[in-house]
């Protein structure tokens, strides 16, 4: 920022006279006043003339005129007011301007626009979460129950809470008129006319439907999920089952059971819950027999309570009843600190860290997130608009002075400017729901569950739209009022546009640095996240990938398929899983590695020479072993995390041995070296590898073909012969591990949007002020082109000043990017990245630089080319 010149009088005492003054029109004073001071400063220095200026500043203050024109603007107050005559003139004058200056008004719209658009995505999108459930007829009355648990290792919030809770507080409390509980992981695998197909549901109490509004289509509510495997659709898996028919009393076969269909229930929306299906919560009481649910005070995960209290029930009643169930739940758990809290219905979504929620756990940190990056868009076309005002100041600052001249006060000069941003941020407005429609279809695509979310145009989406575009408008037009109304009428009629205050200068290239430092972040997160995902592609994850050909079993005797399949000349091995590697594993079990302590470990069944055949890598065993298990001890592979996870309890007896929750006893004969089984997003967790083919989901077959398309072919045909009830379904494991990084597809698509928003804003501005400049340049670039400047010094002239700003905002952005990406973003977005390169920095610069000197060129190369005279001729 530029120190102010020496030649101006001292700027406090202009304020305290200014401050002093109030509502009093003093121009005319301070015209009169900077006279003296320039004639006082030629004849006898700055000191003597800045004395003077502050005797005549306080004289002024006392004196009885300024008295008398403060008290004449108290009295008149009436014709300063902005009136609905004036107002209305004010929408003329910006119509005016808008069509007068045409380059500068189509820049900010779609500038804006393009800005605003993220804006409006993004507020849409929390207008429907936090308009979530708002159907519920009993809303104010239902509550969710959720779980604070305090120990030495960690303190959270749970959405789930303990199974007996339900029945002990309908016993105890009379308030408590019905509750509902549900049950996660309900997820079947139906044999539908051959296919095998899986959906995700809940196990929900036979209440659910007297609690919760949700409509069914078909099918009693209150009977619908009364008894065990009956089975509640949603219309859209309804009408991918039956299509035309009714479903009403069809049977659906698993492989736990045959299930019947009592209903069928509209589609979600704007609810937090997610599910294609619910089941009868006595369906998981018959299911898991041995688990009490009545008195479990232990197993607080994946269950879930919700209460409908009586009418009239205050707070605190339920409040206090928690209180006193959270004191018997701690009697169950004496090393933990256990409270129990009551969520009302409506601010379940969006929560704060909130731990095992259900459903779709919209939580706010992501949500203001969304709107930060938003913002973060539109800052840099809202400082287009101040940048270009400003730059545009001198050609305004006539127009400014003729209206204070006339007897225009700040307050009008204010209100001039704030009604013409405005009305640019609505006409830019239009444009912006013109991209925000596409776009939200596009990024509703990408986002997990928002097929349940209502972004439609309603009467809360578009009052939030209006209200957001008023407060842009606000905003971008407070600066360049403020500015325009403190200048000085004298100096705009002579030609200056200098209202006192700081250097304009070094404020638009201020602004002008941040919108190319937000471009760059934006270009090099493209260009790491691309990274990444190239990476996770070629990485070799610790077991055989390639030409691994994955085949999901149906209901077909695998070890027939087995043989069959191998006797294929293109088939070199089969073994099989109950997980493919490299995806997320879906099974998980406690493990008791003595006689006290449990942990949870995740578990994969797999056939003979799965080890060998996958090439995974042993750091102590041998995988042989897993055949000679008895019926007493099965033999199982584990991973060395596996053996950190048990070495914390510290048990004296043998390490190599554990029992699982079922009550299997099991010997440890293989430590196999640690690896990413599931994706590189996720830690490295203990696995156990059990021997089962009874419990393998896959066949997989290495295969070395030269016709890929034709060894498809007769495999099939084989598969056809044992079973033609069945189809034979076949993918590359390569294929299936690229499909399981889809969220990286998704984040480069996210970003790449981002970029390009961020960049197009940036260059409209940059054009913008080039554009400008050059044609305040005319004449002397017309001057030196006579005067034999080449083209290439006037290119030169004109865009050294700018690309030396964009090398200034990616040397800030630099430091910025790697802290963020390297030790932030990327570490939660994939553990085992390869982080942030200087490839990427380098090349994201290079785009930029190229970008912006394009900008620049194709204004530049106007006025370059034109000839001299008839700039001289226009001057």
């Amino acid at each position: 920022m530029k120190s102010p010149s020496k030649k101006n009088p001292p700027r406090l005492a202009i304020q305290l006279l200014r401050w002093w003054a109030n509502d009093a029109d003093i121009e005319d004073l301070l015209g009169d006043m900077e006279e003296e001071y320039a004639y006082h400063l030629g004849r006898h220095g700055k000191p003597t003339a800045q004395l003077n200026y502050i005797r005549h500043t306080f004289s002024l203050i006392l004196s009885y005129s300024l008295k008398r024109r403060k008290q004449s603007a108290a009295y008149s107050n009436f014709y300063f007011h902005n009136t609905m005559s004036m107002i209305a003139s004010y929408f003329k004058i910006a119509i005016r301007n808008f069509s007068k200056y045409k380059l500068f008004t189509s820049v900010n719209i779609f500038g804006l626009a393009l800005g605003m658009s993220i804006c409006l995505l993004a507020l849409s999108i929390a207008v429907a979460i936090y308009r979530s459930d708002e159907h519920h007829e009993h809303k104010d009355r239902i509550h969710q129950v959720n779980t604070y648990i305090w120990n030495e290792e960690e303190s959270k919030t749970f959405g789930s809470t303990f199974p007996a809770v339900a029945d002990h507080m309908k016993a105890k409390y009379p308030f408590i008129e019905k509750t509902v509980k549900i049950r996660s992981g309900f997820s079947p695998e139906f044999n539908h006319h051959g296919n095998a197909i899986s959906f995700n549901g809940y196990f929900a109490e036979a209440s659910f439907f007297e609690v919760f509004s949700f409509p069914l289509l078909s099918g009693d509510p209150r009977t619908a999920l009364a008894e065990p495997f009956s089975i509640v659709l949603t219309q859209s898996v309804a009408e991918t089952l039956y299509k035309e028919e009714d479903p009403i009393g069809k049977s659906l076969e698993t492989e736990q059971g045959t299930y019947q269909v009592t209903g069928v229930m509209a589609d979600l929306k704007q609810t937090h819950f997610y599910f294609d299906l619910l089941t009868s919560h006595a369906t998981y009481e018959q299911l898991v027999p041995e688990a009490n649910l009545t008195n479990d005070w232990s197993g607080y995960r994946d269950n879930y309570l919700y209460l409908l209290v009586q009418p009239g029930t205050i707070e605190l009643s339920l409040a206090e009843a928690l209180a006193q169930v959270s004191a018997t739940a701690g009697e169950f758990n004496p090393n933990h600190t256990i409270e129990l809290e009551s969520v009302s219905l409506s601010e379940v979504v969006p929560r704060w860290n909130l731990s095992n929620a259900i459903g779709i756990g919209w939580d706010q940190p992501s949500m203001l997130f969304f709107l930060s990056i938003g913002l973060l868009i539109l800052l840099p076309a809202v400082f287009n608009y101040t940048n270009l005002s400003i730059a545009r100041a001198l050609k305004r600052a006539k127009e400014i002075g003729i209206r204070k001249v006339v007897g225009a006060d700040k307050g009008q000069i204010k209100a001039q400017f704030i009604v013409e941003t405005v009305l640019l941020a609505f006409l830019a407005l239009f444009g912006a729901v013109l991209i925000y429609l596409p776009l939200k279809e596009e990024f509703l695509d990408v986002v997990f569950a928002a097929e349940v979310l209502d972004t439609s145009m309603g009467p809360a989406q578009v009052t939030v739209f209006i209200v957001f575009t008023l407060l842009v408008g606000l905003f971008a037009g407070i600066f360049p009022a403020r500015y325009f109304s403190r200048l000085n009428p004298i100096h705009t009629m002579k030609g200056k546009a200098s209202s006192g205050a700081a250097s304009v200068s070094g404020i638009k290239k201020g602004l002008f640095v941040f919108q190319f430092f937000v471009s760059l972040v934006f270009i090099i997160g493209v260009g790491a996240i691309a990274k990444q995902y190239s990476y996770v592609l070629n990485q070799n994850h610790g077991f055989e990938s390639d030409n691994v050909l994955t085949v999901p079993f149906q209901n077909i005797d695998k070890q027939v398929v087995i043989n069959e399949l191998r006797g294929h000349p293109d088939v070199k091995a089969v073994t099989t899983s109950s997980s493919l590697p490299g995806i997320i594993l879906p099974y998980h079990v406690d493990v008791t590695p003595n006689a006290l302590d449990t942990m949870t470990v995740s578990q994969v069944f797999i056939g003979e020479g799965f080890i060998d055949q996958m090439k995974m890598k042993l750091v102590w065993g041998n995988s042989q072993e897993l055949d000679h298990s008895t019926q007493n001890i099965e033999h199982v592979l584990v991973n060395e995390q596996f053996l950190r996870s048990a070495a914390v309890f510290n048990h004296e007896q043998d390490s190599l041995s554990f029992t699982t929750a079922d009550g299997t006893h099991c010997r440890i004969v293989g430590i196999l070296e640690d690896f990413n089984f599931e994706p590189l997003n996720r830690m490295i967790g203990p696995i156990i590898f059990r021997q089962s083919l009874e419990q393998s989901e896959f066949a997989l077959l290495t295969i070395n073909s030269p016709d890929i398309r034709n060894t498809l072919n007769e495999l099939d045909v084989i598969w056809t012969d044992i079973d033609q009830e069945s189809r034979f379904e076949a993918a590359f494991l390569d294929d299936e591990i690229e499909a399981s990084y889809h969220f990286l597809k998704t984040q480069i698509k996210i970003f790449g949007f981002l970029s390009a928003l961020a960049i197009t804003i940036s260059c409209l501005g940059l054009l913008g002020m080039v554009a400008y400049t050059t044609e305040n340049r005319t004449k002397e670039i017309a001057i030196r082109k006579i005067m034999g400047a080449t083209n290439k010094s006037l290119y030169y002239l004109l865009t050294k000043d700018f690309l030396k700003l964009i090398m200034i905002s990616a040397l800030i952005a630099i430091p910025f990017s790697y802290v963020f990406y390297d030790k932030l973003f990327l570490y939660f977005l994939l553990r085992y990245g390869s982080g942030l390169g200087i490839t990427e920095v380098a090349v994201s610069i290079a785009f930029l630089l190229t970008v912006g000197f394009a900008s620049i060129y194709w204004q530049t190369a106007k006025v370059a080319h034109t000839n001299p005279a008839n700039n001289l001729r226009y001057e």
